[in-house]
């Protein structure tokens, strides 16, 4: 186990997004996983929609799982709204689970990864279908006994406290607060937003590195201290300066 743990969080790259835009994708993906890279992190959460739509290209997908399998940090992520668990899906087709540095969470009511080397406990869910009765923390279990650090994985659309919504897959305030999670890797909003937890953790919405709402492109850096908050930063991609669009 380790006294800290950094986090590299990262979500909604929606690969293959257009024919046009296909080298954009991936090009945007890969500046930022080398930027990632660069800060040295334990592991990454990839919080979901990697690619745009579960009618990816094969070579989108053989592409991705090389990328993926190339990183020298293990990668716990989940399926988004985009790419679904449905039937015919990418993750259904292609076993990223196989790779060596991944674990992809699909069971449709959550389930925990546990990274024993870390001393990670991390749960998420695999969305079949992305409608308002789906709930992407509901359900989440209990701090786990024995673990150092506790991160969950969700995709969804924010519900403040207090609101109600008829849109779909909402994370309630509520949800979030009675989390007993030391760090909770959002997905979905493409402006990153970070929220204090009642118990010192935090919930954070990256960003999308593809996509330039809110700060720009982005993805988030998080160091987890026992003891203390999460230090939490977002970081803009150098290289969207330079991308069609941007």
């Amino acid at each position: 186990m380790t006294d800290t743990l950094r986090i590299a969080h990262c979500a909604d790259i929606h690969l293959d997004g257009s024919a046009q835009g296909r080298e954009f994708y991936r090009d945007a993906f890969a500046a930022a996983l080398a930027e990632m890279r660069a800060h040295a992190p334990d592991l990454m959460l990839f919080a979901g929609d990697l690619f745009d739509s579960n009618r990816a290209t094969p070579e989108t997908v053989a592409w991705a799982m090389d990328a993926l399998a190339a990183q020298p940090f293990p990668i716990v992520m989940i399926p988004g709204n985009h790419d679904c668990m449905e039937d015919g899906s990418i993750f259904h087709r292609h076993d990223f689970g196989a790779l060596p540095n991944v674990r992809v969470l699909t069971h449709p009511e959550g389930e925990m990864a546990h990274l024993q080397e870390l001393g990670v406990a991390a749960w998420g869910k695999g969305m079949v279908e992305h409608h308002p009765g789906y709930r992407p923390l509901g359900g989440i279990p209990p701090r786990p006994v024995g673990c150092r650090w506790y991160v969950a994985l969700a995709h969804g659309l924010l519900v403040p406290k207090g609101d109600r919504t008829d849109r779909s897959s909402p994370i309630h305030m509520h949800e979030i607060e009675a989390a007993e999670c030391d760090y909770i890797a959002l997905g979905h909003h493409h402006a990153a937003l970070e929220i204090a937890m009642p118990r010192g953790g935090r919930a954070v919405f990256s960003g999308s590195p593809t996509d330039r709402l809110g700060r720009g492109a982005t993805y988030a850096i998080a160091e987890l201290t026992e003891g203390a908050a999460p230090a939490v930063t977002i970081h803009t991609v150098a290289a969207s300066a330079s991308w069609p669009g941007f």
